[in-house]
């Protein structure tokens, strides 16, 4: 009867955690952060550490749902806890660009810690890294993602590089030397570009053929966001990428932006253009869904939305804004437009001001 009772227990005590884990799993990320601060003052003060206590799938659990710099701290409370961070399946350094400042190199220093102490077994399913385009620190990002990349398994990887000047600050010429130090940073770190999945650029002025470089380096990619980029006043941008799922690009002065060959592309957003002969040409992009425009302060030609559409004939959810523009939709933009409306789950939003 004792040992049916310890089995009885132990089968409740497995219950409980997980139940207790579904419990935490609706939990939203800053109210696990106030938890574990909360646990970590009760640590202080009664000098109990409970928390230690809990199976590890539940611990990786309660860690991997706030930013992986919190769980660092969390897990430095605990001789046991401290083995835990190399065992997270989500690695994410996500900090506003203040924090960044504040925390200059410790980016690259947790990366480098994490990904060089793991075992090869534990895939990673998510690596998001936010950094600032800092030569060095680049360089030791880039090895220890490369590496990684190379020995053990990323399901999906994201860099957002961050610039020292805001771009309300940067000049063309900043614009000209942060891309320059980006290219020596896509050259010197193949590896960690080649699995790379998502990227965030702002602020960069490359020359011709610099992104098409980039995009065939980046063999996995599919997210690319582009915000104060281009190749030069009055640049045509040609994209091609057989794996990129998703496209954005806000402000920069390309003159043209031609998705030439997308496969793969289903959302495309473009914000911002500063020329309105012909922004956006729609090349072979078969599963384009959600296309969104908007131009909200330039006046000038006619933009002609059933020319633009012509090759987007797939396309079920629309955004338009244009304020002070010139729209035209003749015959031809109607069945696009009916199109989208047939699809119940998605919406056709047109805001138009004259």
């Amino acid at each position: 009867m004792k040992f049916n009772r310890g089995r009885r227990r132990s089968r409740d005590s497995e219950i409980a955690a997980c139940y207790g884990e579904e419990r935490l799993s609706e939990l939203p990320s800053d109210v696990v952060v106030k938890v574990l601060g909360t646990v970590k003052t009760q640590w202080k003060s009664n000098a109990e550490d409970r928390l230690s206590e809990l199976p590890n799938d539940l611990l990786l659990n309660i860690l991997e749902r706030v930013g992986t710099l919190d769980a660092i701290r969390t897990c430095i409370l605990s001789k046991r806890l401290q083995e835990l961070p190399t065992m997270l399946s989500q690695i994410v350094i996500d900090l506003s660009p203040r924090d960044l400042f504040e925390m200059d190199g410790v980016v690259a220093e947790v990366t480098d810690k994490i990904l060089s102490t793991r075992s090869p077994h534990i895939t990673v399913h998510k690596l998001k890294l936010k950094f600032f385009l800092v030569p060095s620190r680049c360089l030791s990002i880039g090895k220890s993602v490369g590496l990684a990349m190379v020995i053990q398994k990323l399901d999906a990887a994201e860099f957002e590089i961050m610039t020292q000047k805001d771009f309300s600050h940067c000049t063309d010429a900043h614009r000209l030397l942060y891309a320059k130090k980006f290219n020596d940073f896509v050259s010197d770190c193949p590896d960690a570009f080649a699995g790379l999945t998502r990227l965030h650029l702002r602020n960069m002025r490359f020359g011709k053929s610099d992104i098409s470089n980039i995009l065939s380096h980046c063999k996995r990619l599919e997210f690319l966001s582009f915000f104060e980029c281009d190749e030069g006043v009055r640049s045509v941008l040609y994209v091609e990428h057989a794996q990129l799922v998703e496209l954005v690009i806000i402000f920069g002065k390309f003159e043209t932006v031609e998705l030439a060959c997308l496969p793969k592309l289903q959302r495309m957003s473009y914000r911002d253009w500063q020329y309105d002969d012909n922004p956006l040409v729609l090349g072979f992009v078969p599963q384009l869904s959600k296309l969104s425009l908007a131009c909200p302060y330039l006046s000038g030609k006619t933009l002609n939305l059933s020319k633009l559409l012509a090759n987007a004939p797939t396309v079920s959810d629309l955004y338009l804004e244009f304020r002070s523009e010139k729209v035209t939709h003749c015959n031809h933009f109607y069945p696009i437009l009916i199109n989208c409306m047939m699809h119940n789950l998605c919406t056709t939003c047109m805001h138009y001001y004259f």
